[in-house]
């Protein structure tokens, strides 16, 4: 958890097996904020720490989310997120194996 602006943000981290090297996807980057907000989960959001990986002879991007909701903060919940995202990776041909979790 952190704390700017007087607002409490969660951090999550995302982890996707990927076909190919990923950096940034803006493309699931923005799907993953739409998703979100359209849940009303968050009112605001920041992606960092862009990483690729390998485990056990898979390819993993991974991310940092960092989201808040100062008039709902009890929405911002790793259920919530998981459900909000749910399919995610079936819009995208170059990902599977979601995996979130709360730092």
């Amino acid at each position: 958890m952190c704390t700017a602006c007087d607002e409490t943000y969660k951090i999550f981290t995302i982890e996707l097996v990927t076909k190919d090297p990923v950096n940034t996807n803006m493309e699931l980057f923005k799907e993953i904020a739409h998703r979100l907000f359209q849940n009303k989960v968050i009112s605001n959001i920041n992606i960092n720490n862009n990483k690729v990986y390998h485990v056990d002879g898979k390819q993993i991007f991974g991310f940092d989310i960092h989201l808040g909701n100062p008039k709902n903060p009890l929405t911002v919940t790793l259920a919530n997120v998981e459900k909000a995202l749910e399919g995610l990776v079936d819009q995208f041909d170059d990902y599977s194996e979601m995996q979130i979790k709360l730092s």
